[in-house]
């Protein structure tokens, strides 16, 4: 695998030449500091652009081309990452040495058609798809409640922090009665010129892949935002906030803080104490909270490297509150007494994770475009650092993690006060 990083004066072009693959991945980011007000415009055009297009106006005909480029796959996501709001525009498609010379060409033409020649008349975005749009958003917020998994973990988003971490990724019902087609199309202007723009492309590339985007791309001074992605949360400050849904399993979400975490104990120590606290089957909130005490259905611990903060999620009975909340606590405080078998059972499953990398286009972009934005190690060096990392390491990450906000959503169903669990 060669890796080849082009710097252009509007974009820049990440190359990941490896033969392992048949087909040929490719992932445009647009990337910009992140605005609250501008999250639901920027969804909106996420959605519209691979919906409809100057050549392929419906679904519909989109569709058909792609089965014509042998089944070429096209997708769009937009999302918070730390300080920064990112489009991405992913495509998927058949080496030209598996189907017929030039599909190469063809497939990228096909994708950034979709970007750079949308469905716009009078400088307005065609209302059909614009209506079908605006639906589907105005419905993807209205059913924010609908998963309380996600949104008990949305709320606690809100308590740790008043800031970024706290804006809604599905956007806000206010924001989006001001979109028009008309101011649709003239954002969509400001993104194609004030965004940095990252190509990230892995397969068996062609050397002309450059002349290719050159001929799409508008020439314009690609952004270099100074801004770090990484968040600085608001500071620690303990509290507890609970509200009631008609559901019949309760959700716990338990938020931590850290403080002063160095590059290693942040990507490394903190991955591996959250794997031994409640990262399988094998850890200690599973173990003693799940099995001993039967006093959850599930429970989990996950590290957010982005805000530095550790999450602890659990679905139970209401009756458990206390118990369970005091024996969390507990589990937290025996992390000072990591056995060597834990440890060592917790690398295993990060390497193991590390090497499943390799196995896919998606997720060795997903690592090129980590090293790109967050600066982290590529997989065989966090192979290399994770086997460094020490018990007396999680002790004193121990030390610097601390509860800072719990949030309860309370099931009201009567069949939650049965005797299991």
């Amino acid at each position: 695998m060669k890796y080849e990083k082009i710097e252009k004066s509007n974009y820049n072009l990440y190359i990941i030449r490896s033969k392992k693959f048949k087909t040929i991945k490719v992932k445009l980011l647009y990337k910009r500091p992140i605005k609250k007000e501008e999250i639901t415009i920027r969804n909106f055009l996420n959605d519209i652009l691979i919906n409809s297009s100057e050549e392929y106006k419906t679904s519909r005909e989109i569709e058909m081309q792609t089965q014509e480029l042998y089944d070429f796959g096209i997708g769009s996501q937009s999302f918070k990452s730390g300080n920064y709001h990112v489009i991405s525009y992913n495509a998927n498609f058949l080496n030209e040495k598996y189907t017929e010379p030039g599909m190469i060409n063809k497939s990228l033409e096909f994708m950034l058609s979709l970007i750079y020649k949308p469905n716009v008349k009078n400088n307005k975005f065609d209302n059909t798809y614009f209506k079908i749009i605006k639906r589907a958003i105005e419905e993807s917020i209205d059913s924010e409640k609908d998963n309380p998994d996600r949104y008990s973990v949305l709320k606690l988003d809100e308590m740790l922090d008043s800031k970024t971490l706290s804006y809604k990724a599905v956007g806000y019902k206010d924001d989006l009665k001001k979109i028009t087609p008309s101011n649709l199309y003239d954002y969509y202007k400001s993104v194609l010129e004030n965004d940095r723009l990252d190509i990230f492309i892995v397969g068996d590339i062609k050397d002309n892949i450059v002349e290719i985007f050159d001929e799409y791309i508008p020439k314009r001074p690609n952004k270099k935002y100074e801004i770090k992605h990484y968040l600085d949360i608001d500071k620690l400050k303990y509290k507890e906030k609970s509200e009631k849904q008609n559901i019949s399993q309760s959700k716990l979400a338990l938020g931590y803080k850290t403080e002063n975490l160095s590059f290693f104990e942040l990507h490394y120590v903190l991955m591996i104490y959250a794997l031994i606290l409640g990262g399988s089957p094998d850890s200690k909130l599973f173990k003693n909270v799940r099995e001993k005490n039967s006093l959850c259905y599930y429970i989990n611990a996950s590290a957010n490297t982005i805000s530095k903060t550790l999450y602890i999620t659990a679905g139970i009975n209401k009756k458990n509150y206390d118990k369970t909340v005091k024996l969390i606590k507990e589990q937290v405080s025996e992390m000072n007494n990591v056995t060597e078998a834990e440890l060592n059972k917790a690398k295993k499953s990060f390497i193991n994770g590390c090497r499943e990398i390799f196995d896919g286009e998606g997720s060795i972009i997903n690592a090129f475009v980590s090293k790109e934005y967050l600066n982290t190690d590529l997989p065989k060096e966090r192979i290399k650092k994770i086997n460094k990392v020490t018990i007396n390491d999680i002790k004193k990450l121990n030390k610097k993690i601390n509860l800072d906000s719990i949030f309860f959503l309370e099931g009201t169903l009567k069949n939650e006060d049965s005797e299991d669990w």
